[in-house]
């Protein structure tokens, strides 16, 4: 296979009209080149072509094949990061929700409802994970530079979504600085049909509004974490130097289109060729090797299970003296409120029928909530559920033993998540203090649920 592209354009200067002239232009050149493209409008955008009468922009737009939710308002403070950074996992969920509901309306009323999200700029919120289904949306379509997730060259479902968060294979900024940077723009498109050949995938990030403007709208307006008390449009580029940057764009869109090594997917595409997401029927005798390594995404005989499911096998193979020959696995949701341990926790021996209960119960909350829970009740107390786990484990290896000393799991999962020093924290819209630290921490939560996407 060869390495697959996906170019996503972020739709979102709502103050400066002339971007909205280069968006119909970025429409052109795609069509024109036969260039599939993933288009995410901000709602206050999707209101502004609307109200400045873009007709023929919108039902450009309405005619896509990927059109996607990129926020209510993008840098407006408080943004999505700033609100949520306080609140639980639960009222975050809901919090995101009622802000962006109306941003999605906006979109869905201008042109028709989006099928994906992508936060706006570092605003990556592990809420979305959850909230998403509840407005429509089912793709969280990221990208290395503002996930916390680690650049992931492959597609990956997170609960019940599918995340992606492919490297991105162009020039920082991109066609702010373009035709400057042609030579790096496609030294990039060479480097990623080499590292990403045998159907991974990258990506190619843009604005339209970089095509006319020399700086960022929003850092305009928005800088620092404080609002200007009239919003601006941004600084332009003279008339030639917007032809000349349009005619060059056009020509790079040729060249990547006709790249031998590179197939080009929007993001409704690249989710059609993948297995749906919902139960696998997994062999337990076949996981308990991968299980002995570490929880965390894995595939098996051709079955792929998050940590989270692979709890749910264990509990249910240690809840019955016969191992089943098989278990059907439901989608599973990551615990609500769980974190690793600050420091190491001393594991004593426990009776293999605590053991027992613990397992029946995991697998009848998660049969009945659908989601894991983060502690599991037994005499004396609760285990957390990463606990458990090691003992059900070590009960399984254990078999002649009435009493189960565990061996702790390591838990990879964890790996996929950046840590702190890498993230975007220092993206200009937020105040130079902002440091989101429950959110990293929510997120360290909800990559229980983070499992492999498999091709059809």
């Amino acid at each position: 296979m060869k390495a697959i592209g996906l170019i996503r354009y972020d739709v979102e200067d709502y103050v400066t009209t002339e971007s909205h002239d280069a968006l119909q232009a970025i429409l052109t050149a795609m069509h024109q080149n036969g260039v599939p493209g993933s288009y995410g409008l901000v709602g206050k955008k999707a209101e502004a072509l609307w109200r400045d009468g873009y007709a023929e922009t919108l039902a450009s737009l309405r005619q896509e094949p990927a059109l996607g939710f990129h926020s209510w308002s993008h840098s407006e403070h408080p943004t999505i990061a700033e609100q949520l950074e306080h609140l639980s996992f639960e009222a975050a969920v809901d919090a995101f929700v009622e802000r962006e509901a109306k941003g999605v309306s906006m979109v869905a009323d201008a042109i028709r409802p989006p099928e994906y999200f992508t936060q706006p700029g570092a605003n990556w919120v592990p809420a979305a994970v959850e909230a998403l289904p509840k407005l429509g949306m089912d793709i969280f379509f990221s990208d290395a530079w503002n996930s916390y997730i680690v650049p992931l060259a492959e597609p990956y479902w997170l609960g019940s979504i599918l995340h992606l968060s492919p490297p991105v294979m162009t020039p920082k900024p991109f066609l702010l600085k373009f035709p400057d940077n042609w030579t790096k723009a496609v030294e990039s498109l060479d480097q990623a049909a080499t590292l990403y050949q045998g159907g991974k995938i990258f990506m190619v990030m843009a604005h339209p509004t970089e095509l006319v403007t020399t700086k960022f709208w929003d850092a305009v307006n928005f800088g620092h974490g404080a609002t200007a008390l009239a919003l601006r449009s941004a600084p332009l580029r003279s008339r030639t130097e917007r032809d000349n940057t349009l005619r060059a764009f056009g020509q790079y869109l040729s060249l990547a289109k006709h790249h031998h090594d590179i197939e080009w997917l929007d993001v409704m595409e690249l989710k059609h060729r993948l297995v749906p997401l919902g139960p696998v029927t997994a062999d337990p005798h076949a996981w308990l090797p991968a299980m002995a390594l570490g929880l965390g995404p894995a595939i098996v005989e051709r079955q792929s299970l998050s940590a989270a499911q692979q709890v749910y096998l264990l509990a249910t193979m240690c809840a019955t003296d016969a191992v089943p020959s098989s278990v059907i696995i439901p989608v599973i949701k990551a615990p609500w409120n769980w974190a690793p341990p600050i420091e190491d926790r001393p594991m004593h021996p426990m009776p293999k029928n605590a053991v027992r209960r613990g397992g029946k119960w995991v697998r009848e909350q998660v049969d009945r909530f659908g989601r894991l829970p983060s502690l599991v009740p037994w005499e004396h107390g609760q285990w957390p559920i990463e606990d458990f786990a090691s003992y059900a484990l070590s009960m399984l290896q254990q078999k002649d033993k009435e009493w189960i000393s565990p061996l702790k799991l390591p838990l990879q999962f964890l790996n996929y998540v950046q840590e702190p020093s890498r993230l975007h924290w220092d993206w200009p819209i937020f105040s130079t203090d902002f440091r989101p630290f429950r959110l990293w921490q929510q997120t360290l939560s909800v990559v229980w649920s983070l499992k492999r996407a498999c091709w059809r």
